[in-house]
């Protein structure tokens, strides 16, 4: 069934559906789990459902929490933190940890980028998601906060390129003179 989602609704632990679209944004159907509530009713219609105003704080709830997870995550990666906090870890945590938060970009980051362009609530909170190549960086990823931290003193703007792939960015004729500055 099409309209089934990866989220699960529950009432006091009775089943109610798995077709509440309404409960995550598009951007966070990647999302699987399941959510009991105390707080609607049981015996209505799945119309009324959708009308309740719990829904909305269960929405809104789950966004939260899910985009906390995510951050974390990113947090938590070593390739995102700085050379102070990685001497603190453990070489086997940092090695159980390494590239967690690039690999859930390189699988869910279509969904992030579409997450800035729907939620214009959340649009700061997904902004530190992103992550990007540069041409300093060598094939890592890289976030916004760590680009604008390696600026030059005195750079106001950065450049950036888009492209259909990496090797069509790399062999742009706007790319050579940018890297010449």
């Amino acid at each position: 069934n099409s309209n089934k989602s990866n989220l699960k609704l529950y009432v006091r632990r009775v089943f109610i559906s798995d077709e509440f679209d309404e409960l995550l944004p598009k951007y966070l159907s990647f999302l699987i789990g399941l959510v009991d509530s105390d707080t609607l009713p049981l015996n209505v219609s799945r119309e009324m459902l959708q009308q309740h105003s719990s829904l909305r704080t269960i929405k809104k709830k789950l966004i939260r929490k899910a985009l906390d997870m995510i951050c974390k995550l990113a947090e938590e990666d070593p390739d995102e933190s700085t050379d102070k906090e990685k001497k603190e870890e453990s070489s086997s945590e940092v090695d159980e940890k390494r590239g967690q938060y690039t690999k859930f970009w390189n699988e869910f980051g279509k969904s992030i980028k579409l997450g800035i362009i729907e939620d214009a609530t959340n649009r700061n909170r997904l902004a530190k998601l992103l992550r990007f190549e540069t041409t300093k960086s060598e094939g890592k990823l890289v976030s916004l906060d760590q680009y604008i931290s390696r600026m030059k003193a005195g750079q106001k703007d950065f450049f950036y390129i888009t492209g259909a792939s990496k090797e069509q960015l790399e062999n742009s004729p706007f790319l050579e003179r940018l890297k010449k500055k």
